[in-house]
């Protein structure tokens, strides 16, 4: 079998970096992978368009692959045959060019975890506060007004579609729902605490270990810098209090995908993302999410890639939400009581782009279009770039609406002082930072606006930030499914 070339672990590297080089799909000493691209592939998706409806820029995305132990390996074949599925099924729901994965580095799950999740940090110290320890109903009483607040972003009929249907004539009210989250979300994790891995030690231990714990995965995404996107093979639990998604918590309580703020990282505008291979290829009946079936190794790579990872993309590029009342066949969709397989036999029966994400994708493509006539010196047409962003970028996104509008609101204001309208570009700056008090660079465009005017030839002493932004970054809307 084809080996990653790893650079050796010392104290002083604690995680293991994969040589640069060519992609695996293209080492003629894998000649299965090969032909499972040339033939597999084929069904997953057409022949690439010559030209997209939407010209993104190119998108390089940097991967870390993450393996605990106490599960199956990741299988590098399966790993591979799923990037290039995540590429190829994102291009084509959406219309845009394909990104790009590389993987580069390679950790031990509990050492990943030691490394970048702390829970005395303050970029995750209120989320590991609202972390269930597995403790019982009164635990998540503390956490009510803001799990309230969160599930109130969906109506309450698509709520009740996650309900067993004996149980959907008695919810009339949000405060209905909640008691049904909190007991039937208690009795979940307490089947799932007595459960075993394939190595014979406990799934889950809230109470003594965070180590599968969704918070410390987020935790760990926000903190680090090196990569944007996860693939892994560990069990991780639903456990944010603050935010229980209705997939998660109505259903298996655990967490297939993630699409999160990671404030060091470009590629995704300060968001990574995890995928886990552990709902494909688990053993364990509860949990797993092909109805017994074993998968092909093209099944399996389809799941990961095609089915989780590009949906995760989609969160963190488009700010398109999980949905429940978009078209059959949307890649964004999570169906109560869907299956992983279900889900891509759905995609698989419906190949197009769906018309509800749309707006999405023109509202990025407008602010991408906004960013090139800058960088061209078409200021002008840039502003009014920005401008259509506003106006196309949907009320309910993931992210957070606000966070998304600040950006461009600073590069709208850039656009504004190219044009040499001085006091508008002050007051969009000021705007963006009203709008993410929490964005470093919001923060710096506004100061560098607000500095007085220098006469010429006087010396310029700059000022400079001491504030990390993995310390004053805000917890993030991060999307678990």
């Amino acid at each position: 079998m084809h080996t990653f070339s790893i650079r050796a672990v010392s104290a002083d590297n604690p995680k293991s970096e994969v040589t640069p080089g060519a992609r695996m799909a293209d080492d003629p000493a894998v000649p299965a992978l090969g032909v499972i691209l040339a033939l597999g592939l084929a069904s997953a998706a057409p022949p690439a368009k010559a030209a997209p409806r939407y010209p993104l820029r190119p998108l390089e995305l940097v991967v870390a692959l993450v393996e605990d132990p106490d599960f199956p390996p990741l299988d590098e074949q399966v790993v591979q045959v799923a990037l290039r599925s995540a590429e190829a099924e994102f291009a084509r729901r959406f219309d845009v060019p394909a990104p790009r994965f590389v993987v580069r580095y390679r950790f031990e799950a509990k050492r990943f975890i030691d490394i970048y999740a702390h829970p005395r940090d303050p970029a995750c110290k209120e989320a590991f506060a609202a972390r269930y320890k597995g403790t019982g109903t009164k635990e998540l009483a503390a956490h009510r007004e803001e799990a309230m607040k969160f599930l109130k972003k969906w109506p309450l009929e698509s709520l009740k579609g996650f309900v067993n249907p004996e149980d959907r004539a008695q919810i009339r009210s949000y405060d209905d729902i909640y008691a049904l989250y909190a007991r039937r979300y208690v009795a979940q994790i307490d089947t799932i605490k007595r459960l075993r891995t394939p190595a014979g030690t406990p799934l889950l231990e809230p109470e003594r270990s965070y180590e599968r714990s969704f918070v410390a995965w987020l935790c760990a995404l926000k903190t680090q810098s090196d990569f944007d996107v996860l693939v892994t093979n560990t069990f991780i639990v639903s456990d944010l209090l603050t935010e229980p998604h209705p997939h998660s918590v109505f259903g298996k309580a655990k967490i297939g995908g993630i699409a999160t703020q990671s404030p060091h990282r470009t590629a995704l505008a300060g968001e990574a993302l995890l995928a886990t291979t552990f709902g494909i290829d688990t053993t364990i009946p509860e949990l797993n999410e092909l109805n017994g079936k074993v998968p092909s190794l093209e099944e399996r790579a389809r799941l990961l890639g095609a089915y989780l990872l590009a949906h995760e993309i989609a969160h963190s590029v488009f700010g398109i939400p999980d949905v429940f009342d978009h078209p059959a066949g949307c890649l964004m969709t999570s169906r109560p009581g869907a299956t992983y397989l279900d889900g891509l036999k759905e995609l698989d029966a419906h190949p197009t782009p769906c018309p509800k994400c749309r707006p999405y994708v023109e509202a990025r493509a407008a602010y991408e279009k906004g960013l090139t006539e800058l960088e061209a010196g078409h200021a002008a047409a840039a502003s009014q770039a920005f401008l259509r962003s506003v106006q196309l970028t949907p009320e309910h996104f993931h992210g957070g609406r606000r966070r998304r509008l600040a950006a461009v609101t600073m590069a709208s204001s850039k656009a504004q002082a190219a044009m040499g309208q001085e006091q508008r570009a002050l007051r969009y700056a000021r705007l963006a930072v009203k709008l993410d008090p929490a964005s470093d660079a919001a923060q710096t465009h506004l100061a560098a606006l607000e500095a007085p005017t220098l006469a010429p030839g006087a010396p310029v002493i700059e000022a400079s930030r001491t504030t990390s932004t993995a310390t004053t970054a805000r917890p993030g809307k991060p999307s678990g499914g």
